[in-house]
């Protein structure tokens, strides 16, 4: 297969945009982990008892985050 530096900008470019969701996602669940009960409680979400952060209303299915 012949990959010309379109293909390979491409696959770079996606490469970077995923790693910098996944910065993006640790770093914002760092800043929710930090949050009261209550805090949690007033956006939605809620503490399981293990400490993770489980989404009760804004996911709908009481999935974890």
């Amino acid at each position: 297969m012949n990959f010309t530096l379109g293909h390979i900008g491409a696959a770079m470019s996606g490469l970077a945009m995923r790693s910098t969701a996944a910065l993006e996602r640790r770093r914002v669940l760092r800043r929710i982990s930090r949050l009261s009960h209550r805090r949690l409680r007033d956006i939605g979400l809620e503490r399981d008892w293990d400490g993770s952060i489980l989404g009760n209303g804004i996911l709908g299915n009481g999935r974890g985050i």
